[in-house]
């Protein structure tokens, strides 16, 4: 009797998994030292640096990135990107690159890496500005993200990559509405300032997940130190009032540039460091030699950490014998029509389904009976249940070739700009239905004539994302299934 009770703990056990999280800082290159960003002109030109975690994830996590420093050479254009690759359980690359052929001195990064079904970063990045590449004066472009994380109500946004082509370097990101299936962006620029690329993560997390401060700007009269010194450094101390509510998490702080407004005519120069938590959130700003800072746009926040919230599997139900999500429990990842052959005798009194997903649950057996529909988690319910039909949302992957020459295929690839992993659909080739592409789809190759159509329950809202040209750099998109089209 004990090894029975032994293992049935031990199957619960496995039954979810915990939140996860790791959190540190980058150095990827810094001034005076030769590196290929300030002595070299080739463009692109790129620093790659190999992070290892300090704990190893259960599955591989999301990275948020955080530019810290920021220190680029005099006059336009200029600018830089920073971002995360080869994303494992262990470890991941930290790239720094050159846009153009201006020396870019120094690059320090925070990064945050989180598994936990309350957070989501989404990283985004266009060279098509539209006005902010042309026009003049205050310009503003807006930008509308699809996520998944239905419950979100917060979020931060740093910039991580951009290329500025005339007058002072300006931006200024903003976070405007969340919504349960969008995030909406704006980005602006002021003057006679223009810019070509822009680049940005964000870190969506629930009101159980995520504090985050308000847009904040720092606007530098004339006099101020920033705008106004002999040559040397400067530093100010920016402190946080925090709420009174999270005391029972473990609380992760987090800064982010959302831009700023600098002068051109001497090197751009900025940092934010001694990032910590007391009984407020506080950190350093600082510029240094002859640097005008005439703004500089931010955002503070709180990853809160709960080490007992449980993340349930993301491909099948669960049914539980009590509520909150304990006692006996059966996983449901098709139909079952009669419970008592799988040894279920309880009533249901709590419930687990994964997003975009719907369980439901019959009075009888052979779904006959009272039906009920569950679309989202059940902490605490009570139903006689004798059979359920559980119906995973189809994922799938379709390519039409449109009059294009026998030969031409289209290129999957693992990270953004086609590198990484690959996985080649060729027109012709003949593929099973159960194919599956085996990696995390960031960017694809397609040429002309072909159109690519992608379905996943976790992306673009469970509907179907139509592409017929290339992508750089999409959002992720998880194992979908190929089917070749008769």
């Amino acid at each position: 009797m004990r090894g029975i009770v032994l293992i049935t703990l031990f199957t619960l056990i496995l039954n979810f998994r915990m939140p996860q999280y790791d959190t540190g800082n980058i150095v990827i290159v810094t001034s005076y030292t030769g590196h290929i960003l300030e002595a070299q002109s080739a463009v692109p030109r790129q620093i790659v640096h190999d992070i290892q975690f300090s704990i190893v994830f259960e599955i591989a996590p999301q990275i948020f990135i955080q530019s810290s420093l920021l220190d680029w050479s005099i006059g336009t254009p200029n600018g830089y990107i920073e971002r995360a690759s080869f994303i494992t359980t262990k470890g991941f690359k930290i790239h720094g690159i050159a846009v153009t052929p201006s020396p870019v001195y120094s690059l320090y990064v925070y990064w945050l890496a989180v598994n936990d079904d309350r957070i989501q970063v989404i990283t985004f990045d266009t060279w098509d500005v539209k006005e902010l590449k042309t026009g003049t004066g205050q310009r503003e472009v807006p930008f509308e993200l699809v996520h998944t994380l239905k419950d979100a109500t917060q979020g931060i946004i740093s910039v991580t990559g951009i290329k500025h082509l005339a007058y002072n370097p300006i931006v200024e990101l903003s976070i405007d509405i969340i919504t349960s299936e969008s995030v909406k962006v704006s980005a602006k620029s002021y003057s006679l300032s223009q810019l070509e690329y822009l680049r940005f993560n964000i870190l969506l997390g629930t009101d159980q997940s995520l504090w985050t401060t308000s847009k904040l700007s720092l606007i530098n009269g004339p006099t101020h130190p920033f705008v106004s010194r002999s040559p040397s450094a400067y530093h100010l101390y920016m402190k946080f009032d925090l709420p009174n509510l999270y005391y029972n998490y473990e609380q992760i702080p987090l800064v982010a540039f959302r831009g700023y407004d600098c002068d051109n005519r001497v090197n751009l120069r900025l940092l934010y460091k001694d990032v910590a938590i007391n009984t407020q959130l506080q950190f350093t700003l600082a510029t240094w030699s002859d640097s005008v800072v005439y703004s500089v746009f931010y955002q503070a926040g709180i990853y809160l950490f709960d080490s007992n919230h449980k993340i349930f599997d993301e491909n099948c139900a669960e049914l539980f014998s009590e509520c909150n999500f304990q006692g006996f429990s059966l996983k449901v990842c098709n139909k079952i029509s009669n419970l008592l052959n799988k040894g279920w005798s309880q009533l249901v009194k709590s419930v687990t389904v994964p997003k975009q997903k719907k369980l439901l649950l019959f009075q009888y057996t052979n779904f006959e009976g009272e039906q009920s529909a569950i679309i989202q988690n059940q902490k605490c319910m009570e139903a006689n249940v004798q059979s359920v039909n559980f119906n995973p949302t189809v994922s799938f992957i379709k390519i039409l070739f449109l009059n294009s020459n026998g030969g031409v295929g289209v290129a999957f690839y693992s990270e953004c700009y086609y590198q990484g992993a690959s996985f080649s659909i060729i027109k012709g080739q003949q593929a099973k239905l159960s194919s599956k592409i085996p990696f995390e789809i960031k960017s694809i190759d397609i040429p002309a004539n072909v159109i690519v159509k992608l379905k996943d329950a976790y992306f673009f809202g469970a509907e179907v994302k139509e592409f017929s040209s290339s992508q750089n750099c999409i959002n992720t998109y998880k194992f979908p299934k190929y089917i070749y089209p008769n």
